[in-house]
């Protein structure tokens, strides 16, 4: 009786198996693609997805063994891979690079990763949650027409036991999932040479940007260190804050605010002023001096921006006035949050009020950017640019258009350009800009093909590291090329020793790697 109970069993759970099977509903599936819309540069170019991995699903057959052992280390072959093929059942396997043809046997397909693995503009573009939705930058401010719930499978019709049915083929399901697509004003060659160079140049904390010079379209920016998207629980803690977007964060600034003072002094008719540097002066009672106490004699205002005398520009600042350079600064773009797209502000920054600039030393330290004033990087771009464009600045944008699930696309309002300086202010400090790159210290900034104006910078934060010595932050941003500046660049580093040494190459080897003849 118990055998033949048992027997029954038996029949009933193969009869049971066979049914599945016939009636088309028992598979071997394996995901391949998670669905989402594509984040697109300037020129279409694809910034995610563009890094893929070949897989092969494969049925098992004396053929496919034959292949994988042809591919795989024999490590990986002689894993649980070859035992699973050995009891019938079909394999999904990462080959790389490396191809195969597909056949009745083998189904070969690139895999794309959302993000590759140095992943270009990555504090911009975000990163993703394990439900496929957006948790940061573009992927969460574009997630209503980015994501899908959907995904790109194969399937191989097995009996019960999970073997691979004789005459079953491989089948790809690619649903038709309506998402929409997001193209940056970011130029991906740009973006890959600015992460380059700052990689090259081993910048630990720091940043790039780059900005065109007439639109305010945003090129390029890159911030370090970089994070892997994969790993983020990886960096939660990190005292070096990886997920930090550095290009859109405010600093101490240093002498690179010098310009917008030099812009004030030139709209309110002091650009015959002059002054003699001893290397140190005092203002009611607190000593100021140039790096190194530096004596630089008598200097004018071009002298002055081309050594970075301090004492010419805090003796320049008393004369204008606190509420002249509060005034000046603002019409640049200091103290105002820029939006970027929706969640993604670029900070305001600290502009000092003319109540707090009231006590001369306050503002002393403001005329030449230090003090309680900050600001980011970003904004430093835009004041470049109103020098660039004959005093006038388009606010810098990110999002050049948005294609709705529905394929429509929408082009971004662009904002109209902001008169900050006059058009005879911007000549007259593009010509000394340049002069600082060619005859001052912002020499290791000059590109090979062509001029360039700019201005350093060395900021005290009122940090100090472990052995009691201050971090500075070194600053250079400039325009090019000088005659008809295209671009703006502006590197920051924490940790630096001074701009000149840290930055000032860095925007060399940008300049020098972008190619603008078609736009000049």
């Amino acid at each position: 009786m118990v055998i033949g109970c048992l027997c029954l069993r038996l029949y009933v759970l193969g009869s049971s198996g066979t049914e599945l099977v016939s009636s088309g509903s028992h598979y071997s599936s394996f995901t391949l693609n998670n669905i989402r819309g594509q984040i697109l540069d300037c020129n279409g170019k694809k910034i995610t997805e563009s890094d893929y991995t070949n897989f092969i699903i494969a049925k098992p057959t004396l053929s496919s063994l034959d292949t994988l052992h042809e591919l795989l280390d024999s490590r990986t072959y002689s894993s649980s891979l070859k035992q699973r093929m050995e009891k019938g059942s079909p394999v999904m396997v990462n080959i790389g690079k490396a191809k195969v043809e597909t056949n009745d046997d083998i189904l070969c397909l690139p895999i794309y990763k959302r993000y590759s693995t140095s992943q270009p503009a990555i504090h911009i573009i975000g990163y993703l949650d394990e439900q496929n939705h957006g948790v940061t930058g573009i992927e969460k401010a574009f997630d209503n027409i980015l994501y899908s719930d959907k995904n790109i499978s194969a399937r191989v019709s097995v009996d019960a036991y999970g073997r691979t049915l004789g005459g079953a083929g491989i089948e790809l399901l690619s649903p038709t999932v309506e998402t929409g697509n997001v193209q940056l004003t970011i130029d991906i060659d740009i973006q890959t040479a600015v992460e380059n160079v700052l990689d090259e140049y081993n910048v630990q904390q720091g940043c790039a940007v780059v900005v065109d010079a007439k639109t305010g379209a945003i090129r390029a920016t890159a911030s370090r260190p970089t994070y892997d998207p994969y790993r983020i629980s990886d960096y939660l803690d990190s005292e070096s804050s990886p997920l930090l977007n550095r290009a859109l964060e405010s600093f101490a600034v240093g002498s690179i605010f010098k310009v917008a003072v030099a812009a004030c002094a030139l709209e309110n008719g002091l650009c015959d002023f002059q002054y003699t540097c001893t290397g140190s002066c005092n203002v009611k009672n607190v000593k100021f001096g140039c790096s190194g106490n530096t004596a630089h004699g008598k200097v004018n205002l071009q002298k002055a921006l081309e050594v970075s005398c301090n004492t010419y520009f805090i003796n320049l600042g008393q004369k204008l006035g606190s509420e002249k350079l509060v005034e000046t600064a603002s019409l640049l773009g200091f103290g105002q949050v820029h939006k970027l797209a929706e969640g993604i502000f670029s900070e305001s920054g600290v502009l000092p009020t003319v109540d707090e600039l009231s006590n001369p030393a306050a503002l002393a330290n403001f005329s030449f950017g230090q003090g309680s004033f900050t600001a980011t990087p970003l904004q430093i771009a835009q004041m470049l640019c109103a020098v660039a464009n004959g005093g006038k600045y388009c606010e810098p944008y990110l999002v050049e258009s948005v294609t709705d699930r529905f394929s429509v696309e929408n082009k971004q309002k662009k904002k109209y350009p902001i008169v900050a300086i006059s058009e005879e202010t911007s000549e007259t400090l593009l010509k000394m800009l340049t002069s600082v790159v060619e005859n001052g210290n912002a020499s290791p900034a000059r590109p090979e093909r062509f001029s360039a104006a700019g201005k350093t910078a060395t900021a005290q934060t009122g940090i100090y590291d472990r052995n009691g010595n201050e971090i500075c932050n070194t600053w250079f941003g400039g325009c090019f090329p000088a005659k008809n500046p295209q671009y703006v660049a502006v590197i920051m580093k924490q940790g630096g020793s001074s701009g000149a040494y840290d930055c000032a190459p860095i925007f060399k080897k940008i300049a020098d790697s972008i190619n603008f003849s078609e736009k000049s």
